[in-house]
């Protein structure tokens, strides 16, 4: 996959950007795992895996009422932490930091509450450590 695909919707320069912050953050090796287990999905399989993402936000999003330690939002949680999967080895500490990103992360975190709920990147921090806290209940 080129970089452009992976961060479609992202100018070349903010892909570069954050591939260089993952690089940091994990290492060389794990943008090329990434990477690399992108490039081994076929076309089709790349819009299922991206569809399959959406409907999980969404469905957080839907349940967001319930609360983020709800046994709806907590299944979906689960469901992200498995889709994770399609792109990398996702411990639930990579997963736990993973949240902390989304509320963290000036640029995701505006994505997220533009795109989803004004709530959307706080609330994926609580439930995805709550679901990371809670992992022996997950098994």
């Amino acid at each position: 996959m080129e970089q452009k695909e992976f961060f479609e919707g992202f100018s070349d320069e903010k892909q570069q950007e954050y591939l260089q912050e993952i690089r940091e953050r994990y290492g060389d090796r794990s943008v090329r795992e990434t990477l690399d287990r992108w490039n081994s999905y076929m076309p089709e399989q790349k819009e299922a895996i991206q569809a399959s993402g959406e409907a999980i936000f969404r469905g957080i999003c839907d349940h967001m009422v319930n609360g983020y330690d709800s046994p709806e939002v907590q299944q979906l949680i689960k469901a992200l932490h498995k889709h994770m999967g399609f792109f990398h080895e996702c411990s639930y500490e990579r997963f736990e930091g993973l949240g902390h990103l989304y509320n963290e992360h000036p640029e995701f975190k505006e994505m997220y509450k533009t795109k989803f709920h004004p709530d959307m990147p706080e609330f994926l921090e609580k439930a995805i450590v709550y679901y990371c806290k809670n992992k022996t209940t997950h098994a």
